[in-house]
Parts: C-alpha cells; sequence; structure tokens
C-alpha cells in the first residue's frame, strides 16, 4: 500500500501529538480518508496511546529479558567450563526455536489476534528466564534456550499486527519505531544496567537471584497485558467509534482485526519479500554482536569490571534505540512531503547500514574502552534505521496480513541469528594467536561485520516496498 501525503491528516485534526506529522487539513479530501467527526460526530479516544506506551513496554520487557544472556555468557563459561564455541551453541539454540516459531505464531496472530497469543508468550518466556537459573549442563541450559526462543517468537509479528489495527497509516512507522526499536533497544541497554550494575553489583546478588527479580517482572507485565489490551478499537470498551473511524479511514484493511490468511505461493516468490529476508538474515547476524559479546569482549579483553561493563555495555544499545526513533520521525517526514514510501524507507535503510560499517571500522583504531563503546553507540545508531524501514515496509506490503509477512521474514532472520553464533566464536578463535581470544580475533570478528554491514546496505537499492502481496508492479509514485 502506498501512503499519500493525507494519510494522517485526521490524526491531527483530532487532537494527536505532533509525532503523527500530519500535513494541512485541506489535503484530507484529497486522500480518500473520511473525517472521524463526520462519521460519529465525537472525539476519537485516546486508548491508541495506551496501546502504544503498552506495546513499548511488551517490546522493552522482551529485550530486557532477552539480552541478560549476553551479560551472563562470560560468568557461565567460568563456571561450567564451556569454550566459546559451547557459548556460541547455546546462542544458536535461541535462535533455532525463534525463527521456528515465527510463522505459527505470525499465523495465529492474523488469525486469532494478538491479545490471548500475546498474553500466553509474555508469561511464557518469563518463566523459561526463570528456569536458566535452574540449568546445570548444556543440555538442561540448551533446553531453556529453546524453550526461551520459541515463546518470544510471537511478540514482533503480533506487534505488526498491533500497529496495523490500532494506528492510521500516517503514524505507523513511528509507533513502530517507539515500540520496536526504541523501547526495545532501551530494555537491552536497561538490561545489562540492571542485571550487571544494579542488581549484581550495588546489590550483589547472584546471577541466579538477578533473575529471579528480572522473571517476576515480567510475569507482571504478562498480567497487565492480559487486563488492558484488546486486538481492535472496536474489541476495547475505552475506545469509542471515532477513534476506530480514524484508523480505518486510514486503511480499510485495518478492519480486518483477525481471521485472515496469507497467500504462501505469493509471499514465497514476491521479490520484495525476499529481499527483505535476505536483509534481515545480514542484519540479525551483525546484531549478534551487540546481543552476545560485546560484553564479553568487554570482560575479556577489556578486563573492565562487572558495574563498569553493565553500564558500558548499555551505550550501543542506547544509540540503536535513538536511531530508532530517528529513522521512524524521517520516513515518516518523507511520506508526508512526498508520498513515496520507497524513498523513505530504502533512502534511510541504505545511509544508516553503509554509516554504521564505516563507523564500526573506526573503533578498531581505539584501546581506549569507553571510546569503543561509544563509538560502537554510533554504529547502532545508524545502523539501527533500517529496523523502522523493514517494518514500514511489511505493513505497506503485507495488506491484512502483516504478521504473517513479518514472521516469515523474521523466520530467515533467525537462521542468520543461529548461524552468526557458533560462527563469531570460531572467527574469535581461529584468528586468536593462543587458545583464548585475544586482540587479533576481536578485530577479525568486527571486519566481518563491517563487510555485513555494507552488503545489507546494498540490499536496500533494490526493495520496493510498493510492491504489495495483491500487486504484481510497483506503483508509479514510487
Amino acid at each position: 500500500m502506498t501512503t499519500t501525503p493525507g494519510d494522517s491528516t485526521e490524526a491531527d485534526s483530532a487532537g494527536d501529538p505532533p509525532g503523527d506529522l500530519a500535513p494541512p487539513a485541506e489535503t484530507s479530501e484529497h486522500s480518500g480518508q473520511p473525517q472521524a467527526s463526520s462519521l460519529s460526530g465525537e472525539r476519537p479516544s485516546g486508548v491508541r496511546w495506551m496501546v502504544l506506551a503498552l506495546g513499548s513496554v511488551v517490546s522493552f520487557t522482551l529485550y530486557l529479558h532477552r539480552y541478560t544472556w549476553g551479560f551472563l555468557k562470560a560468568d557461565l563459561g567460568q563456571e561450567f567450563g564451556w569454550d566459546l564455541v559451547t557459548l556460541g551453541w547455546l546462542d544458536s539454540a535461541f535462535s533455532i526455536s525463534y525463527g521456528a516459531g515465527q510463522v505459527p505464531a505470525g499465523i495465529l496472530g492474523d488469525w486469532f489476534g494478538a491479545h490471548g497469543l500475546m498474553t500466553v508468550a509474555i508469561i511464557g518466556w518469563s518463566l523459561s528466564l526463570g528456569a536458566t537459573a535452574l540449568a546445570t549442563t548444556v543440555v538442561s541450559m540448551g533446553a531453556c534456550r529453546l524453550m526461551f526462543g520459541v515463546t518470544q517468537a510471537g511478540c514482533y509479528p503480533n506487534l505488526s499486527k498491533i500497529t496495523k489495527n490500532w494506528f492510521p497509516v500516517g503514524f505507523r512507522t513511528s509507533a513502530q519505531a517507539w515500540m520496536a526499536t526504541f523501547a526495545g533497544r532501551m530494555g537491552g541497554a536497561m538490561s545489562t544496567v540492571l542485571l550487571g550494575t544494579v542488581l549484581m553489583g550495588w546489590l550483589e546478588l547472584s546471577w541466579r537471584a538477578a533473575i529471579g527479580v528480572l522473571t517476576g517482572f515480567g510475569l507482571l507485565v504478562g498480567l497487565l497485558f492480559l487486563l488492558l489490551f484488546r486486538n481492535s478499537p472496536a474489541a476495547h470498551p475505552r475506545s469509542n467509534q471515532a477513534e476506530a473511524d480514524l484508523i480505518i479511514g486510514s486503511d480499510p484493511d485495518a478492519r480486518q482485526a483477525s481471521r485472515s490468511r496469507v497467500s504462501w505461493s505469493k509471499l514465497l516468490k514476491h521479490p520484495t519479500v525476499l529481499l527483505l529476508m535476505a536483509r534481515c538474515f545480514l542484519s540479525t547476524f551483525a546484531d549478534q554482536l551487540f546481543v552476545s559479546w560485546v560484553p564479553m569482549y568487554l570482560l575479556l579483553e577489556k578486563e573492565v569490571d562487572v558495574k563498569s561493563a553493565g553500564w558500558m555495555t548499555a551505550i550501543p544499545l542506547a544509540g540503536g534505540a535513538m536511531g530508532g526513533v530517528f529513522s521512524g520521525y524521517a520516513q515518516s517526514w518523507i511520506l508526508i512531503r512526498t508520498g513515496r514510501p520507497r524513498l523513505a524507507r530504502s533512502t534511510l535503510g541504505f545511509c544508516g547500514k553503509f554509516t554504521a560499517m564505516f563507523i564500526i571500522y573506526l573503533s578498531l583504531q581505539q584501546n581506549n574502552p569507553l571510546m569503543i563503546v561509544l563509538l560502537l553507540g554510533l554504529t547502532k545508531f545508524f545502523a539501527d534505521w533500517g529496523l523502522p524501514a523493514s517494518w514500514g515496509a511489511v505493513t505497506d506490503i503485507g495488506g491484512r496480513n502483516p504478521a504473517s509477512v513479518f514472521a516469515s521474514i523474521n523466520t530467515v532472520g533467525s537462521i542468520g541469528g543461529a548461524i552468526a553464533g557458533p560462527t563469531i566464536g570460531w572467527v574469535i578463535m581461529s584468528f586468536s594467536s593462543g587458545e583464548q581470544p585475544d586482540a587479533a580475533g576481536w578485530q577479525a570478528l568486527f571486519v566481518l561485520i563491517g563487510v555485513v554491514y555494507v552488503t545489507c546496505a546494498s540490499l536496500w537499492l533494490l526493495i520496493d516496498c510498493t510492491r504489495t502481496l495483491e500487486s504484481a508492479t510497483p506503483e508509479q509514485s514510487a
């Protein structure tokens, strides 16, 4: 679906915040959208902003829990005697089950809606995280990682569905930037701060007790989602008809809150979907550096203490959070003024990854740990421009089935994550001079990530998000 300059007019006239970036009111007569006030005679309710906050909390919690693993790896390796390759395979256990669960979770979300599925997922992954504190062998830890991955798999495909059903077209990219990128990355950043600096550092809790605290927080979030969320404005007791009209008026597909099915033959033959799959594979591969290896790099190679490693590891993730929000608003700005979604998505996606490649290579010239993580933070700021761009492209082409389309793409991304774990461990050890990882091994890893970034950037030159699943040719406005 192509976004036109008038897509968010009603949002502004209804009193939404400046993030909607709405054009002048007179453009709405050309957008094909009904005015909310003319349909229901009342001001739209603001339940969608509660949904935005709730989705952001869920995304925050997802990454808060997921990034604990990267920080604990050094302790686990020392406690159980596991080498980097073994730890890399445990990384992959999560990625394998996470990828395997994507498509089923997306289909269930498109069929039944996000409410029940997301509630079960949040509670399930929180309990799986808690179970890692009880594991004592590679097999039991691997089982916990597998369960953790499959329960987290349904989150982002169904957050994509939520943005489709709860927000006007003109604000969706910004909503996705806040939920998926900013809240998610900040959850990852706070994971290392809370786990390393606060719980294990200041409070001197064991890693098992600290995991128990984070598990309890996740269970509370699951309960809140169960009580406060509904699948669509029409199903929410606090949302009025004007709010539903505001969303449906900009995209009639949003009326289909559930029970829609994707054509898998079209999806798997669609050139844009295939390119987005390749992009997601490469981006997820590169992201494993920050998910699972930067804490170990600081602790082992740079000999940073646990308290400092906690907040220093958060810097790159905070950079990614800010980059994602910038990208979301930049895309909305371009869309409002040009009506060209391909220009918005591909410009931010290409420029971000290409710039990230240069900055990560610049970090190789530094020896000071703080300067290195600051440069890695700048790397992530630009690299994560591609996340809202990818989410926006999926929403553009997905029609009534964004969760299924997102899930299929994220499945391929999970394969990249699964391959990355043992591959990164192998690269570090192969280029190190002895049996222990050294500076040469870590430098080789950074070079590899730069190559992945520039390859990923080139794919954005080919991605055309105006080619929906229902269309055979790109729209002229793109």
